[in-house]
């Protein structure tokens, strides 16, 4: 006898089958990457390899986890805390930090937690680094050469959104650069436009719910709704390309209150800016922190 044939509801709901498994698969394998630490010694690059003296830091989160750092003496009492991108981008915060103490800034910089040399068995976003800036303030407030009232706050990608978060949480930083920043939570993400972003947009709510779930770390408050209160200290958004990054920026600016400022260099890359535009970027940066904190 010949055989059956299938339904066409069977091989639609085969369909359906397949395509949720494959959807559950590529979330999972992207929660892997977004959780699993970066620990590396990054080529040992430390303030040494651009010529400036320091000193070797050790700070201790929140939690206990000890952060790995360097410190960069002031010349100018003001001091600005670099952090870097998800998994680490030690060189492009140096090339920060040797404008920054050309100028007589001190700078502080380290890995963060379960990145470079830094403790920490898991990566979590962003969500618990922001605590960890904490520790790094009180570094600073016990510095002899440093004025508690000028301390300042510069971050790229992941580290942008940390840098926004912990100004947000902590009054003592005075002004805030962020270069490149990312959603948050879901909620972060602008309303999709068409279907390509809607069909981009679906799986972040469960993905980081997943996320919640794996790492046992909440997500904090969606960062558009806490921007406000930085106000009434200065921000500075920096974004690059002509396309969803300076669209992210936007979202936050339209949420922030004033003194704010939103830069697009249409040719950089994401984190770019200091490399498409090195004496803009530099002047820019310098004259926000001269203003913000009161550098020179």
């Amino acid at each position: 006898m010949p055989k059956k044939m299938r339904s066409k509801r069977y091989w639609l709901n085969l369909l359906w089958v397949g395509l949720i498994w494959g959807v559950v698969l590529y979330l999972q394998g992207v929660l892997v990457l977004l959780m699993i630490p970066a620990h590396s010694n990054l080529g040992g690059i430390t303030p040494a390899t651009i010529e400036l003296p320091y000193e070797d830091v050790a700070l201790t989160a929140p939690d206990g986890v000890t952060l790995r750092g360097w410190y960069i003496p002031s010349q100018n009492h003001a001091v600005v805390i670099l952090l870097h991108g998800y998994g680490g981008n030690r060189l492009g915060m140096m090339l920060h930090a040797k404008f920054l103490a050309k100028y007589g800034y001190g700078v502080l910089l380290y890995d963060e937690r379960a990145s470079g040399e830094s403790g920490g068995s898991i990566r979590s976003y962003g969500w618990q680094d922001v605590g960890d800036v904490e520790p790094a303030l009180e570094y600073l407030q016990n510095r002899p050469e440093v004025d508690p009232a000028q301390i300042g706050i510069l971050g790229c990608s992941t580290g942008a959104e940390i840098a926004l978060g912990a100004t947000v949480a902590y009054p003592a930083l005075k002004g805030v650069v962020a270069e490149g920043a990312g959603n948050v939570t879901p909620a972060d993400l602008p309303a999709p436009r068409n279907f390509k972003e809607w069909f981009l947009w679906l799986p972040f709510r469960p993905m980081f719910k997943l996320f919640e779930w794996e790492t046992g770390v909440h997500a904090p408050r969606p960062l558009h709704e806490t921007i406000s209160g930085i106000s009434p200290r200065p921000i500075l958004l920096i974004t690059a390309g002509q396309a969803e990054e300076p669209r992210q920026a936007e979202f936050y600016f339209d949420n922030a209150l004033p003194p704010k400022d939103h830069w697009n260099i249409p040719e950089a890359m994401h984190c770019g800016g200091i490399l498409a535009q090195p004496e803009a970027y530099e002047a820019r940066i310098v004259s926000f922190f001269d203003q913000a904190i009161g550098g020179r």
